[in-house]
């Protein structure tokens, strides 16, 4: 199974946020074709965890705004060659809660729906020092042997600290996840 460290970023706006060490995660794909990642996202000392237990915990399409808390995200999407970057993706959130969120997104900022069936599973190991989130989804669209492509990030920290981390990051001054120009290739 892959493992990579996650790269660190923040956002510039508000006071600096106290640096923690980073988020681990590995990610594989199944013979059946699932793509699998965990997540190991440890806790800054004296910092708690920014949740909101009035999301669901099962229903990911009434979870709109849960990347306003802690959450770990996968961006996804298959493609037919590895220099073809439009095209739909999947991006699927999980908070410290075990709550979900997805979309698929046709053009960022622009065109984008909660996909209407998910094929996913989650294990959630919330802790006091740290998190890990084990996550196994079926990513629509996707044929075994093609190129897959996409973005493991982590947001984590109220507004007045928030830390962006992933995989890949954007050269810009805030964090932009929704860049299929960055997505790095992961199978």
């Amino acid at each position: 199974m892959p493992t990579s460290e996650l790269k660190h970023a923040v956002a510039l706006r508000g006071r600096g946020p106290v640096l923690a060490p980073a988020p681990q995660v590995r990610w594989q794909l199944t013979p059946e074709g699932w793509f699998e990642a965990t997540f190991d996202v440890p806790l800054p000392p004296g910092a708690a965890w920014n949740v909101n237990p009035a999301y669901s915990r099962t229903r990911y399409r009434d979870n709109w705004g849960l990347w306003e808390h802690d959450v770990v995200e996968l961006f996804l999407q298959a493609r037919p060659y590895p220099d073809v970057t439009s095209g739909p993706y999947l991006e699927l959130q999980l908070s410290p809660l075990g709550q979900p969120f997805a979309l698929v997104v046709e053009e960022p900022a622009r065109r984008y729906a909660a996909p209407e069936m998910l094929a996913f599973l989650h294990e959630n190991v919330p802790g006091e020092a740290s998190w890990r989130v084990r996550v196994a989804v079926q990513v629509p669209g996707y044929a075994p042997g093609a190129p897959l492509f996409g973005n493991l990030t982590a947001c984590l920290g109220p507004a007045e600290a928030r830390t962006y981390w992933g995989l890949q990051l954007n050269a810009g001054p805030e964090p932009d996840f929704h860049r299929p120009t960055d997505f790095r290739q992961l199978i």
